[in-house]
C-alpha cells in the first residue's frame, strides 16, 4: 500500500515548487516515484511545505533534562521521549543524546548495561 500527499510545496533546487505530490510506500517509509505509487491513501496538504527534517548530531538534554541525569529507567526512558516527542516540532526528526565529559560514576549511571558494554577498561574504573 501507498500514502500520497497532494498539493504540497516541495522544495526542488532550491525553490519551492507548488502543486507537487509525492507517494511512499506504507512498507518501508521509502519515497516512491510517480510509476510505482498505486492504491492507498491521498492526503490533501493544502500547499503545505514537505521537506526533510534536520539531524541533530550533539546534543547533551533540553527542555530543562540533561542525559547524564539518571534516576531510573523508568524515569530516563520517559525523558527520553519528552526530547525525541518534542524536537519535530522544531524540525529535528532524529538526534543523538551524547554524554558530555563526566566522572566515571555518572557514566556507568547512564550506560544501557554494564561497563563491559562500553568495552573502554582503561576509561571507566570497576
Amino acid at each position: 500500500m501507498t500514502t500520497t500527499f497532494t498539493n504540497i510545496r516541495l522544495c526542488r533546487a532550491g525553490q519551492l515548487v507548488d502543486g507537487e505530490n509525492i507517494s511512499f510506500s506504507n512498507d518501508t517509509g521509502k519515497i516512491l516515484t510517480p510509476g510505482q505509487a498505486y492504491g492507498g491513501d491521498v492526503v490533501d496538504l493544502q500547499g503545505a511545505i514537505v521537506a526533510p527534517g534536520f539531524l541533530e548530531l550533539q546534543t547533551n538534554g533540553m527542555r530543562g533534562f540533561h542525559f547524564t541525569h539518571f534516576d531510573d529507567e523508568t524515569s530516563y526512558a520517559r525523558k527520553i521521549d519528552e526530547v525525541a516527542k518534542y524536537l519535530p516540532q522544531t524540525g529535528v526528526t532524529g538526534f543523538y543524546a551524547t554524554i558530555p565529559t563526566v566522572h566515571s560514576d555518572e557514566l556507568k549511571k547512564v550506560s544501557p548495561a554494564s561497563p563491559s558494554f562500553l568495552h573502554l577498561p582503561a576509561l571507566i574504573d570497576s
